[in-house]
């Protein structure tokens, strides 16, 4: 008696890799006049990764809650969450 034959592997294909496409989130308008540690969460919330606060006086900027922000830079436009986001900030 002659053994049936294995049946063949079943080879499925792999799963599409998906293409590497930049993230991206809206900057944040009308932002003057907040706390920079509130907007600060705001940013990193729709996932900015780095956030540049520049201060009015040239002081560094240490304690987010001690600050106001002034503006940001591109407000409303699209911008790869990568990319950092420059906030001008006053005490």
């Amino acid at each position: 008696m002659t053994a049936a034959p294995e049946p063949a592997a079943v080879v499925t294909p792999a799963a599409a890799i998906p293409t590497t496409v930049a993230a991206t989130a809206v900057i944040p308008a009308n932002v003057a006049g907040m706390n920079a540690e509130a907007l600060d969460d705001e940013l990193k919330a729709l996932g900015f990764k780095k956030v540049v606060y520049n201060a009015d006086t040239g002081k560094t900027v240490l304690l987010l809650s001690n600050w106001t922000v002034t503006g940001i830079d591109n407000p409303g436009m699209e911008q790869a969450i990568s990319k950092a986001v420059v906030v001008h900030v006053t005490k």
